[in-house]
């Protein structure tokens, strides 16, 4: 009894040691939550879904948003009928939102996660080094 105990017990480890180890199932991107402060928020275009239009903003440091559960560095915003859209100062629309982008999102004051007023600006204008005067 010992011996068939035995082998038993070995197959079975062997069966379990040499498994294929189950997968685990690929975790679902967390979305960003829609924007509910009413300010005009500021930093830059971390993802854009204009099919949806939606699009999400890594906000600057001082732009968070901190509730009692959690802070918010990164809101989305969805983009109304009637939002105003201005890239670099001419007229844009949803689809020419890039990643990377800074931007100013004004809320609509009764739903703040709906854009009302996007200005967003290409390029960072680069910053005048230390010694260079204006002409």
């Amino acid at each position: 009894m010992k011996p068939i105990l035995h082998t038993l017990v070995i197959a079975l480890l062997a069966t379990v040691a040499f498994a294929p180890a189950q997968e685990a199932p690929a975790k679902k991107k967390k979305m960003a939550p829609l924007n509910q402060v009413s300010e005009p928020r500021m930093g830059k275009i971390y993802s854009t879904k204009p099919e949806n239009k939606r699009f999400t903003v890594r906000l600057d440091d001082n732009q968070w948003v901190v509730t009692p559960e959690k802070t918010n560095k990164v809101v989305a915003f969805q983009v109304a009928e009637n939002s105003k859209i201005t890239i670099d100062g001419a007229e844009g629309k949803v689809e020419e939102l890039q990643k990377g982008m800074r931007v100013t999102v004004i809320p609509q004051l009764m739903e703040p996660g709906k854009a009302d007023k996007v200005e967003a600006t290409k390029s960072v204008p680069e910053e005048k080094k230390a010694g260079e005067t204006e002409e």
